[in-house]
């Protein structure tokens, strides 16, 4: 990339940031204290940049040894580890220690890199500025991907274009160095998202089999030799991925099973868009929204532009030639990917998740819909394609009948076009102002007293809800993982997609905490301290609470007391007389 191109792309970057703070009002303005939503998901992910973090320091050869689900190890591995956000929050944790702003930092910062990846993509494969712009708006602020912002491990998919741009030079180079970077990119791309790795492991291989089914040959031995030793060693973090994963999945069963996977026949049409909902109010009554589980529609403007690319261009010839010239027509590679990302979600009998979700890697995936984010950037790139399509029909008309002053005229055609159409893409998904919430990572004083307290230990944080209450309960395990942060030591309460059988037994038994059963599960386990949130037990129980800890005060020593807050030691068992 030359400098004069490097100038534009900067340009670019910044026009596309200025884009996100739009559409991510009022987050954008108040990042340190606002967040997308309260709730156990959005804990979790602060939580999890808050141990990458830590761990990148104290403990980089275990880092997947996380203190949650004590006394399992390996539990960063229970869900998405965020790696690759991990490594762009650690800064801001280390210096600000503002959990907030760094989560909202790195999902701004995944819209931004979206946005240029799918610029940087429809450049290298031949599509003009101009539409490529307009793709790395669709992929920047397409409702699809976009309003999944509060989900980092499915908005941080910004590297999978990135891969894709330099496998395309590779397969048109044959340089070893592309092929090498595009296999960083797609290790890159694992470490931050897992669901990103697969959505870029899907194109890539979408891609090959587009190229050789086209004629071009698939030279597996110059494959490997182009990747050569380097490359092998850019996929070896993904071997020491794999290992904790896999562990994971023998001893909790972290597997995705084929159930309640079909998206709601309405999703197809929901969009939180204004001038959707406008639109849509004058052709029915019918709130599409209200019944819908994701947002699916890319909206009107990309499907017709991408559309566009599928049209025959009539500088193709016949024989091999124009199966070359459609091996690098990647316009309709694109338009072909994003059917293919949403036939994999469709349902029975046309939808293909059923045949495949048992794959290596697919069963990961716990909701297919999610694919609709890949089809969004090759909708993006497809109307890139399309939108060039369309300039070079009028071009050929205009030449046809004998215009003079094309190339001025040409220039600036494209230029309005391309404005007119981008307002067009904004203005059709424009869903500002977010819903959000005022938060803080307020960690209570009993639990920072903990840090002072010679190492290590594990705790237990009670009350504990019921596990029937699952909003109450599920809150009450990421905010005793929030606490944690303060110390970093071991801690029983945990949250994710799975439910280790012994975790759920023990919060069951706190419930009823103390008492002989929960005394004895603790002890057996090695948790030396219980912190009591006094505040957090109903008025009305305070009274039976206060009795059960009088009964107990032989298997109990109290060691701090701080506001609301007490911590108790749990003492040996007394030997039987």
């Amino acid at each position: 990339m030359n400098r004069s191109e490097l100038r534009r792309t900067a340009l670019v970057a910044l026009g596309f940031a200025a884009l996100t703070i739009a559409f991510a009002y009022p987050v954008s303005m108040h990042p340190a204290t606002t967040l997308l939503a309260d709730n156990p998901d959005t804990h979790l992910f602060l939580w999890t940049l808050a141990w990458d973090a830590h761990a990148l320091i104290a403990q980089p050869l275990s880092l997947f040894d996380a203190n949650i689900y004590f006394p399992y190890s390996g539990t960063l591995a229970y869900s998405e580890n965020l790696l690759g956000s991990g490594l762009l929050a650690a800064p801001i944790i280390w210096l600000t220690g503002n959990l907030v702003l760094a989560l909202n930092f790195v999902q701004l910062a995944s819209c931004v890199l979206c946005g240029l990846g799918a610029y940087v993509l429809a450049r290298r494969i031949g599509i003009s500025r101009a539409g490529a712009v307009l793709a790395g708006i669709v992929f920047l602020a397409a409702p699809p991907r976009f309003f999944r912002i509060g989900q980092l491990h499915l908005t941080a998919v910004q590297w999978v274009p990135f891969g894709l741009a330099y496998l395309h030079t590779y397969l048109d180079g044959g340089r070893k160095r592309d092929l090498r970077i595009a296999v960083a990119f797609f290790t890159l791309q694992a470490l931050t998202s897992g669901h990103g790795a697969i959505f870029l492991g899907v194109s890539m291989l979408a891609l090959v089999i587009y190229r050789v089914a086209l004629g071009e040959p698939l030279a597996l031995a110059k494959r490997a030799r182009d990747l050569g030793v380097a490359g092998l060693a850019l996929l070896v973090p993904l071997v020491w991925l794999f290992a904790p994963y896999r562990a994971a999945q023998a001893e909790v069963g972290l597997k995705r099973s084929l159930e309640s996977w079909l998206p709601t026949p309405s999703s197809y049409l929901a969009t939180p868009s204004h001038l959707h909902q406008y639109l849509r109010a004058l052709i029915t009554d019918t709130n599409f929204n209200d019944t819908a589980s994701a947002w699916l529609f890319p909206g009107v403007t990309v499907l017709i532009f991408a559309a566009m690319a599928l049209l025959p261009s009539r500088t193709l010839g016949i024989g091999d030639d124009w199966r070359a010239r459609l091996r690098r027509n990647s316009g309709v590679f694109y338009a072909l990917l994003a059917l293919l990302a949403v036939w994999l979600f469709l349902p029975a009998p046309v939808g293909l998740w059923p045949y495949v979700y048992a794959l290596p890697g697919m069963n990961f995936i716990r909701v297919p819909s999610r694919f609709m984010i890949l089809a969004m950037l090759a909708l993006g790139v497809a109307m890139g394609a399309g939108f060039d399509r369309l300039l070079a029909l009028s071009d050929a008309r205009a030449f046809a009948r004998g215009v003079e002053g094309l190339g001025a005229s040409r220039a600036a055609l494209r230029t309005t076009a391309a404005i007119v159409v981008g307002v067009m893409l904004i203005a059709e998904y424009a869903s500002m102002p977010l819903a959000s919430v005022p938060f803080t990572v307020d960690i209570p004083a009993i639990d920072r007293w903990l840090d002072t307290q010679p190492k290590p230990f594990a705790i237990a944080e009670v009350p504990v809800p019921s596990p029937g209450d699952l909003g109450a309960y599920e809150r009450q395990q990421t905010m005793a993982m929030l606490h944690s942060t303060a110390h970093w030591q071991k801690t029983i309460h945990g949250y994710s997609g799975i439910r280790p059988a012994l975790h759920q037994r023990l919060n069951l038994e706190l419930t009823a905490f103390p008492d002989e059963t929960s005394l004895r599960s603790l002890r057996e386990l090695g948790v030396r301290y219980v912190v009591v949130h006094e505040e957090m037990y109903p008025p009305e129980r305070r009274v039976e609470v206060d009795a059960r800890y009088a009964r107990h005060a032989g298997d109990l020593r109290l060691e701090h007391v701080e506001g609301p807050g007490r911590i108790y030691l749990i003492l040996p068992k007394p030997p039987a007389p």
